[in-house]
């Protein structure tokens, strides 16, 4: 055998040796370390998944009890008559005509079982009430403040509004849907939760929707047709306002206390002086004086109360 022959064989021999080191070395150390590695990635992640449901369960705790402090009582047939009467005297206080208030039949609310699985847990009821009443715009925005205001667990799932351009009025229709939970900590009455300041829309912002009032056309307008024509006494010497409340002429007589009858907007009438009236525009206060129109003053700072003007 010649000595080339004899590297060569070495040479062989040295590869196929490497060969079943690296072989060795990959069985015994490189993959069980990559297996070791998964293994710990797959324990990490299901740690940081763990950490982030019992923040995400400490989270929803809190949230369960303060809808356990807002939610109506656990019994529905209590709640269910507790809230309508609830909701017909907050429609008698924001002066809603003609109105209805009619609730249907309590349905069962279940969540997934955080113990069995597949299995399902019932944790109350939810109970859908339906709304119908006429009312100018301003008396509808103060409802819908006092009604978000409340702390009650309970939400407007739709509103239709449809203008009744005769009487100066909306015809409001609202879905509204309430939760009453087992956990409910008031058995036998509502809530008495109101909304923090920090979460009240501030007044100015209904004030703003009301003196635009979309739903009228060509509101502006009308605003500046109505005006003060005169002011008299009658026999009883009460002082009477002459209005024109239209383009075409119209006129109505009207004493503190009274309304102006226009579409689409809430006028009423203070109290009548000698030289000016004091009048209410939705929700804000000017003082008229003759020849003026409400869109004339209503174009400028609003008053304050009747009782801080004196």
């Amino acid at each position: 055998m010649t000595p080339r022959v004899k590297w060569l064989l070495v040479g062989g021999l040295v590869v196929v040796g490497l060969y079943f080191m690296d072989s060795l070395y990959r069985k015994w150390i490189e993959q069980p370390n990559q297996q070791l590695t998964a293994q710990l990635e797959d324990l990490a992640e299901k740690l940081n998944a763990s950490r982030t449901e019992q923040l995400i369960a400490q989270k929803q705790g809190k949230r369960l009890e303060s809808f356990a402090a807002r939610a109506l009582p656990d019994d529905p047939q209590l709640a269910r008559s507790l809230y309508q009467q609830w909701l017909l005297n907050l429609v008698e206080a924001n002066e809603l005509t003609s109105a209805s208030v009619d609730a249907a039949q309590p349905v069962r609310v279940e969540i997934r079982s955080r113990t069995k699985k597949g299995a399902r847990q019932a944790i109350g009821y939810r109970i859908n009430y339906s709304l119908r009443g006429k009312a100018t715009l301003a008396k509808l925005s103060a409802f819908l403040n006092d009604f978000r205001k409340a702390g009650h667990l309970h939400k407007i799932r739709s509103i239709t509004l449809n203008p009744i351009g005769n009487e100066g009025r909306l015809d409001a229709d609202l879905t509204i849907e309430v939760l009453c939970l087992k956990a409910s900590a008031n058995k036998d009455r509502l809530s008495d939760w109101q909304a923090t300041d920090e979460a009240t829309v501030v007044s100015s912002t209904y004030d703003d929707f009301v003196r635009r009032n979309l739903f009228a056309r060509g509101f502006a307008k009308a605003l500046f047709e109505i005006e003060l024509k005169a002011i008299t006494s009658n026999r009883e010497g009460v002082l009477q306002a002459w209005f024109r409340i239209d383009g075409r002429g119209t006129t109505k007589t009207i004493a503190a206390g009274g309304q102006i009858p226009v579409a689409l907007h809430d006028i009423s009438v203070l109290e009548v002086l000698n030289n000016k009236v004091f009048v209410r525009v939705n929700e804000d206060t000017y003082w008229i004086k003759l020849g003026q129109s409400i869109g004339e003053v209503c174009s400028l700072k609003p008053e304050g109360s009747l009782g801080e003007i004196r």
